[in-house]
């Protein structure tokens, strides 16, 4: 009977530590993706972060988030910076960010490769 409840508080207590991690995950998201973009330079946090603050509508938040990703040479940030400026009509601006995309390595933006630097993907 003792082995049971050994048995039983063991698996409680991990199941109440991933609860808690889950939760806690999902309330303090944002500012993790923040902290890492903003004191460690990660670029993939930046990219999270605009993606984030995109979701939530407010696009100033996201175009600075999107901006550093780009600097800090993350090809997705470049796109998505390119995509945010496409569409306040700064067509010009845009294509800079889409052609620094294709330095980085994403074919799909260049110009001359059959492609359109301001077509959506499916």
């Amino acid at each position: 009977m003792e082995i049971k409840t050994n048995f039983f508080r063991r698996y409680l207590f991990i199941l109440c530590i991933i609860l808690i991690s889950y939760f806690s995950y999902g309330i303090y998201k944002e500012d993790i993706y923040d902290w890492f973009c903003k004191n460690e330079d990660n670029e993939a946090s930046c990219m999270v972060s605009g993606l984030i603050q995109k979701e939530k509508r407010n696009f100033e938040r996201a175009n600075y988030y999107f901006e550093k990703s780009c600097e800090l040479g993350y090809v997705l940030g470049c796109v998505e910076k390119g995509r945010l400026e496409a569409k306040k009509g700064r067509k010009i601006i845009s294509r800079v960010y889409f052609l620094k995309a294709c330095k980085l390595g994403e074919d799909k933006f260049c110009l001359g490769k059959g492609a359109s630097p301001i077509v959506e993907r499916p």
